[in-house]
């Protein structure tokens, strides 16, 4: 994987520059336009989720929510005062009529998904289609996604700040030990504690404004987290294909462990089978 100083923002890139320069790579890229294959890509307003899903609910930490009481929340978020975050809706499962409004998913630019085959199951492995929605003063903590899945955010309302870090900084990030916890940093990069973490002073964050309508590709493996300056709403869903295959199997295995070997043997086995199921189905033709 190849190195990066910094995350350019494209206007017009083809489907097969995309794969050279940044799939292939682990480079992460901001699409500007990649939305524009959903036809309804300017109307997700606060106002829209209100009027169409107000009353729909869900979960953050033992409170339930209804969208009006979120949007409610998040608008009325500050950096003294931050809403409870994240808040999100899984939205196959509590916002399905969104989905056809976000048709084709896959902008012409995030495939193949081997996650869109009906192998792998809802909300398991990393597969997930997310709304998140925040305010000001809303942090996400510093991490790499799990089951090393390629991450694809398409801000819809207001703007959110992406910091990154190149891969060869992990060692100065202070990942957690296990499985899960490798995952996770304990670095607030807002506000560093440099006494306990004095080699995150050698990293080198960058950072990107998504604005309404972009859309970040953020690889496997990259280190990455967001600050919110206002109110925002994002999707957000993972990628899996032949090039993070083998990480996440692996990662399948690994996480598994926690559960006992024969558990993350039985769950590895599933992994290579789903994945190779995929692969021969895309040597015969299958789109996913």
């Amino acid at each position: 994987m190849h190195s990066f100083s910094e995350v350019k923002k494209k206007d017009s890139i083809s489907y097969e520059e995309f794969i050279s320069e940044h799939l292939n790579k682990g480079i992460p890229v901001v699409f500007k336009n990649a939305s524009a294959a959903w036809p309804s890509n300017k109307m997700f307003t606060p106002e829209f989720f209100s009027e169409n899903f107000g009353s729909y609910t869900t979960k953050s930490g033992d409170v339930e929510y209804t969208m009006n009481e979120v949007l409610e929340l998040t608008a009325k978020s500050t950096s003294e005062n931050p809403a409870p975050y994240p808040i999100l809706f899984e939205i196959p499962e509590q916002l399905p009529e969104l989905l056809k409004l976000l048709e084709p998913m896959h902008m012409n630019y995030a495939k193949p998904n081997w996650f869109n085959s009906k192998t792998f199951p809802y909300g398991k492995f990393g597969k997930n289609v997310h709304l998140f929605i925040g305010g000001k003063g809303n942090q996400y903590a510093l991490h790499k996604d799990w089951y090393h899945t390629n991450a694809w955010i398409t801000q819809l309302h207001g703007v959110k700040k992406f910091v990154v870090f190149p891969r060869d900084q992990e060692e100065y990030l202070y990942p957690g030990k296990g499985s899960f916890e490798s995952f996770s940093s304990p670095i607030n990069i807002l506000n560093p504690d440099y006494d306990k973490y004095p080699n995150y002073k050698k990293a080198t964050p960058i950072e990107i404004d998504l604005e309404p309508g972009e859309t970040i590709f953020i690889p496997n493996g990259i280190w990455h987290t967001t600050v919110a300056p206002g109110h925002n709403i994002s999707l957000i869903f993972d990628q899996l294909n032949a090039t993070n295959f083998d990480a996440w199997k692996k990662d399948v295995y690994e996480m598994k462990k926690t559960d006992g070997k024969l558990k993350a043997l039985l769950h590895y086995a599933y992994a290579v089978s789903a994945g190779s199921a995929c692969k021969t189905a895309e040597l015969t033709g299958a789109k996913f």
